[in-house]
């Protein structure tokens, strides 16, 4: 029972890292998300013309 300060430590420590991957991950899947609508509205101006 005197370790339970390490343990709560390494579980905060834990779910702050799994928080900032998926914070990382959000972010990179919107850029891809506008980087596909560029494309998407370049490829319906190039079947236009």
């Amino acid at each position: 029972m005197e370790n339970l300060d390490f343990l709560f430590a390494a579980y905060t420590a834990v779910w702050v890292m799994l928080f900032a991957y998926l914070h990382v991950l959000a972010r990179r899947n919107r850029a891809l998300e506008r980087e596909i609508e560029e494309l998407r509205a370049l490829l319906e101006q190039s079947d236009h013309r």
